[in-house]
């Protein structure tokens, strides 16, 4: 009796080392499924972090240099010009790995009224004077770190352009 108990017991437990040896693969097969999906998500979501940042940025500068530039305030020993491009590059500047400097395009669009944005043969590049609209633009060509999110979002350059425009009135300086 005993020999037919210890029988009973090694086949329950051949039938449950059988049974795991058969599932023993599932794991590598569920993350094989499962895994693209899951960095797909990561990597997409890294790469709309970096944009937000990058955007953000672009609007903080576009409003810190047309601040600068509607009060007047000229550094010493520099144009109006260099001083609110100094403002710019100090915004965005210290991330060069991230953001090239070089490759921002500024632009700032001067309108006598507010109803004078938008229409034909209106505006002028400067900075204007006092009491005039100005329309400050920085816009920046963002190149997809990752290829494949690029590829899904369309664009076969894997490149898009980020924008930040600001609106103001120039102050009555001197």
């Amino acid at each position: 009796m005993m020999k037919t108990f210890t029988l009973r017991g090694t086949r329950k437990r051949s039938c449950l080392t059988s049974r795991n040896k058969k599932r023993r693969g599932i794991t590598s097969v569920e993350f094989a499924l499962i895994a693209p999906v899951f960095f797909l998500f990561l990597i997409g979501t890294t790469e709309l972090s970096l944009i937000m940042l990058v955007e953000h940025l672009l609007e903080n500068a576009a409003y810190n240099a047309s601040r600068t530039a509607k009060t007047g305030y000229i550094e010493q020993g520099q144009t109006q010009m260099e001083t609110v491009m100094a403002e710019i590059n100090k915004r965005i500047g210290n991330l060069d790995p991230l953001i090239d400097p070089d490759n921002l395009v500024i632009t700032s669009t001067t309108y006598g009224d507010l109803s004078d944005i938008g229409q034909p043969d209106e505006g002028l590049e400067s900075l204007g004077t006092a009491g005039e609209v100005v329309v400050y633009t920085i816009s920046y060509p963002w190149k997809f770190f990752t290829p494949l999110i690029g590829d899904l979002m369309g664009d076969s350059e894997r490149i898009i352009t980020l924008s930040s425009r600001i609106v103001v009135r120039n102050e009555p300086y001197n």
